[in-house]
């Protein structure tokens, strides 16, 4: 009987320790939760909170323990890897924003206006900022971490413990969602592309007729203001497609 509870102990500290792998990689990226300025222990609590909850749901799926010391590390580095893929494809289409945020400050004469971006511990543009703290309050405020939080956990379906390590599938999704939020932070953007370009068509025009006279300096003010002015006209919109890119692509990984 004792050998058999210590068998039974092992195996579930063997499960658990399974399962922290692939939540603790998950958690700690993910938005929100996995920014730079939130602690590394809260991030871990949190981890090993979830990683509680979920082990009574998840032992049935959890291989016997192996007797070898390289099948279990392999073991663990499977699942860390694909609690780091699942986390990098929400960091990437976070990395939309900061995207679309780079270009509308390039295109509104505020590239060289720097400020410490929290979600990055970095310095960024004003408007990157702006847009990177705005969609993480998006995300809590309009429910998306709850899907997002149970998408990690649908990873089990899609991934499970003892199936093969489906490396050409995720190589794949991974390249698509990286061509994919460049794309997409363009389109959020392009509003100020079309302004920007006509603007400095115009620019161009007038300082033909008008070399005598410093159009840019004079045309500064009005780029910046006119840039504000539609940012704040646009930036609703700018967020809710965003938003919807980002369910769609959650989404899209579960149902290739």
């Amino acid at each position: 009987m004792i050998i058999d509870l210590e068998q039974q102990l092992a195996g579930h500290v063997f499960a658990f320790m399974l399962i922290f792998t692939r939540i603790g990689a998950g958690v700690m990226m993910f938005p929100g939760i996995g920014e730079a300025f939130v602690p590394v222990r809260t991030r871990a609590f949190f981890a090993l909170v979830v990683t509680f909850l979920m082990l009574p749901i998840l032992l049935p799926q959890v291989p016997v323990m192996p007797t070898q010391i390289s099948d279990m590390t392999w073991l663990l580095i499977r699942e860390a890897l694909i609690g780091i893929f699942f986390t990098s494809i929400l960091r990437l289409i976070m990395g939309m924003i900061e995207v679309a945020g780079t270009i509308v400050a390039m295109q509104t004469g505020l590239s060289n206006a720097m400020i410490l971006n929290p979600a990055l511990a970095s310095q960024s543009a004003l408007t990157s900022a702006l847009l990177s703290m705005a969609g993480i309050v998006l995300i809590f405020v309009s429910g998306l971490d709850h899907f997002l939080l149970r998408a990690l956990m649908e990873t089990y379906i899609i991934f499970p413990i003892s199936a093969p390590f489906p490396l050409g599938d995720i190589v794949e999704f991974f390249i698509r969602v990286v061509s994919k939020s460049f794309s997409v932070g363009v389109q959020m953007a392009s509003p100020f592309i079309v302004v920007g370009l006509l603007l400095y068509l115009t620019m161009g025009t007038m300082q033909k007729m008008m070399p005598q006279v410093q159009l840019f300096l004079v045309l500064i003010p009005i780029q910046i203001w006119g840039g504000f002015f539609l940012f704040s006209t646009i930036i609703s919109v700018m967020l809710l497609f965003w938003l919807q890119t980002y369910d769609e692509t959650i989404s899209s990984l579960f149902m290739s």
